[in-house]
């Protein structure tokens, strides 16, 4: 009935606008049209083997759209093709297009790189005519064993305002990017071939509300795929899974959304849940019976107790298989699943906390970016992302400054990274900081802009809620603090009260749990430190990470290790987003602002260089300074005459028992003896330990040092056995800067 009811509506919409003279992709308050309403990523499987493998291929019910497309650009919304739609549209002279893929970066008109100023003419909702459109056309085909059943299309993201159509029919609209646009297309398809075309509109109305720091870049740019649903059918699920107040034993609370589609009959059914821990054992299982009922979604409750958990957390990332499957009367039986972790994220006593300790964010803001793809990564890059963030003692990212790939998450729960989870809301080019705008006309402030901001704000929290590695919400960067943003901060709280909600811009209002602010003095932060304010104080950016930076590194964190509630940021940034391209010569080189066409329009020229590791993710020299002061084993208050050290075990989860430690002392610059020793010593405790240091003799023109390292004994999850976690150097004696009368 919703397709019934909504379908007249779009046509309605197009005609009116027609007759108005309004474009829509120029009308903020129709900001999506026919669209789904978001939910956690999932998919269904016939088999309980490869509903915990995750491999969508493996699935019945999947079917791939990604591949090329066929595929025509022009520079002007005026000159797009009006009947791109049409089945009769010869598209065989089209060009080819890689779907995922940013069309910028396949040749089809100029990557912009800006960082505050729009890409077009300021005067919200309107964007100016010189607006590219890229269509897009392909044929599919369902399989026959999808027939009576309800088929769903899915846009991992699509940047620009897309319009979607199946079989010449409109279908919808959508205008956020870095979400899932998803399409019930059900009533429109046939038997055998079917047309599928996406007409993206470049600039529009929501454009105002994504100008973040990168390349404005456009197109389908994630996966592309239809799936299929019973008429009754799992649609949503919650999942808390925290710990008692003793955080010993995991409290599960899940809620199954089941929806119900029109040809449904009414038949009873049965739902089960089962958590298996990593060996394969079932932990937790139970089963309701389902009776029929005309609703046409139906929430499912289910919770229990599993005792003597393994809880989740960044150094020790346990996750469970949950698996949820839902058994009609027939026998026949539907599963999905999710890996979940068990951990309680809460601020006590002026901390953010996971299972009851504090810990440090060692953090980075990351952007989507891959050198020769554009906003278009792959499972490879993500992991090296991963690796060496684990590599240089990196233990937080800050999702900046939209919602990622979904896989992105399921690696962080797996490896153990720590998540702030951001809304695609950036307005920056129309102002954030008080008293710098006119609120007259910012969106921010204006309430025909409030549900676009809204439902960018909820399609984040409702699509990755599940993961455990987002521990904190973020509303959105650089956007202002309307009342949209106040309302929007009470909804996270009531829709998901595990978490805390971070927003630079409500600075210290009470819009924001943590005090997050960007770039601040240090006499701020020295007074936040000193003071009787009880928020978490983490910096969503510091430590601006361009050139040759991060020097004076250790600057913020003397202050930050001042006090208990400081508990460190997110460094901006880190990929320098640099584009592979060939000069005339054949020499390969990284394009920035104002290359590639760019020269003339607005740029930004190398500000988008501004990476802890190049865009081939080399790391930059800067990197080491940062893995020495995010590492998490301190060396101090070396005692020579007694030959003494102390060590501070700084993990919030890990026993030093399981690093290897070397000692080495140098004369003038040659190891002069060296050893090992092992230390026992639990999370967040310090202790004096004794090397056996050789008696050193003083000799004119000598020095000496004694250097210290850490390394890990076994290997873990993409770090070897032998990699170096920490170090430290001290000057036991030194004749060279003698002074000479």
């Amino acid at each position: 009935m919703r397709i019934i009811f909504v379908l007249p509506i779009c046509f309605f919409y197009m005609i009116t606008n027609a007759q108005t003279g309004i474009n829509p992709w120029e009308d903020p308050v129709h900001y999506q049209v026919n669209k789904e309403n978001p939910h956690v990523t999932f998919m269904l499987f016939d088999n309980e083997k490869n509903v915990i493998a995750d491999d969508y291929s493996k699935s019945p019910f999947y079917q791939s759209l990604n591949g090329v497309w066929k595929f025509v650009y022009v520079d002007k919304a005026v000159d797009r093709l009006k009947d791109f739609y049409s089945n009769d549209l010869d598209d065989s002279k089209w060009s080819n297009i890689p779907v995922p893929s940013n069309w910028e970066i396949k040749g089809f008109g100029i990557p912009i790189y800006t960082n505050i100023i729009y890409p077009f003419p300021k005067n919200p909702p309107f964007v100016g005519d010189d607006d590219p459109v890229g269509t897009y056309r392909r044929h599919f085909t369902i399989p026959e064993n999808w027939d009576g059943k309800e088929i769903m299309l899915q846009f991992g993201s699509i940047t620009g305002c897309a319009f979607v159509t199946v079989n010449g029919k409109q279908v919808g609209i959508s205008k956020v990017s870095k979400c899932p646009a998803e399409f019930n297309i059900t009533p429109y398809i046939k038997k055998g071939d079917n047309l599928l075309a996406v007409q993206v509109i470049r600039w529009h109305d929501g454009s105002y509300l994504e100008d973040q720091d990168f390349w404005r870049i456009s197109g389908i740019e994630r996966d592309v795929f239809l799936y299929a649903l019973p008429k009754q059918s799992i649609w949503d699920f919650n999942v808390e899974a925290g710990l008692d107040n003793k955080y010993k034993n995991g409290l599960f609370n899940a809620s199954i959304n089941l929806r119900r589609f029109n040809g449904y009959k009414g038949e009873k059914a049965s739902l089960n849940i089962e958590l298996k821990d990593v060996d394969g054992r079932t932990v937790f299982n139970k089963k309701i019976k389902i009776n029929p009922s005309n609703d046409s979604l139906q929430w499912i409750q289910m919770n229990g107790v599993i005792k003597n958990v393994q809880p989740w957390n960044g150094e020790h990332p346990y996750l469970y298989d949950m698996v949820i499957s839902l058994t009609n009367p027939d026998g026949s039986t539907i599963f999905t699943s999710s890996k979940i972790g068990f951990r309680t994220i809460e601020i006590k006593d002026s901390q953010i906390m996971i299972n009851g300790v504090p810990f440090i964010v060692h953090g980075t803001d990351r952007h989507e970016h891959d050198s020769v793809n554009g906003h278009v990564l792959d499972k490879a890059s993500m992991v090296r992302d991963i690796q060496l963030m684990k590599e240089f003692n990196i233990n937080a990212v800050r999702n900046s400054h939209y919602p990622n790939n979904p896989l992105w998450y399921k690696l962080c729960d797996q490896y153990g990274i720590y998540l702030v989870d951001e809304a695609n809301v950036e307005i920056h080019g129309m102002g954030d900081l008080p008293g710098r705008f006119d609120t007259t006309v910012h969106p921010a402030y204006l309430p025909q802009w409030a549900p676009s901001i809204a439902d960018r704000i909820h399609r984040a929290v409702k699509t990755n809620r599940n993961h455990p590695a987002v521990i904190i919400w973020s509303m959105g960067n650089e956007c202002g603090n309307g009342q949209v943003f106040k309302d929007s901060y009470k909804w996270i709280k009531k829709e998901d009260p595990t978490r805390p909600v971070q927003f630079e811009q409500a600075l210290e209002n009470e819009n924001t749990d943590i005090v997050c602010p960007m770039y601040p003095q240090m006499k701020y932060m020295k007074a936040y430190a000193a003071s009787n304010k009880t928020r978490p104080f983490i910096m969503c950016e510091y430590a601006h990470a361009m050139g040759n930076s991060s020097g004076n590194f250790q600057e913020y964190w003397d202050v930050i290790n001042s006090n208990k509630k400081m508990q460190g940021g997110f460094i901006w940034d880190w990929v320098d987003q640099g584009i592979q391209t060939t000069n005339k010569y054949g020499k390969t080189f990284f394009a920035y602002g104002g290359d590639l066409g760019g020269y003339d329009l607005h740029n930004d020229e190398n500000f988008c260089a501004n990476g802890l590791v190049a865009a081939d993710r080399t790391p930059h020299p800067g990197l080491y300074e940062v893995k020495k002061v995010y590492q998490d084993i301190i060396f101090s208050d070396f005692d020579l005459s007694k030959k003494e050290i102390k060590v501070d075990n700084r993990f919030a989860f890990t026993n030093l028992n399981q690093y290897q430690f070397k000692w080495e002392v140098y004369k003038n610059g040659d190891v002069f003896k060296e050893g090992s020793f092992n230390i026992d010593l639990s999370p967040r405790s310090e202790k004096i330990i004794s090397l056996p240091i050789p008696d050193l003799n003083e000799e004119a023109g000598t020095e000496y040092t004694l250097n210290v390292f850490s390394f890990i004994k076994e290997a873990q999850p993409l770090l070897d056995a032998g990699h170096e976690i920490a170090r430290e150097q001290f000057l036991i004696k030194s004749q060279y800067f003698t002074k000479k009368e």
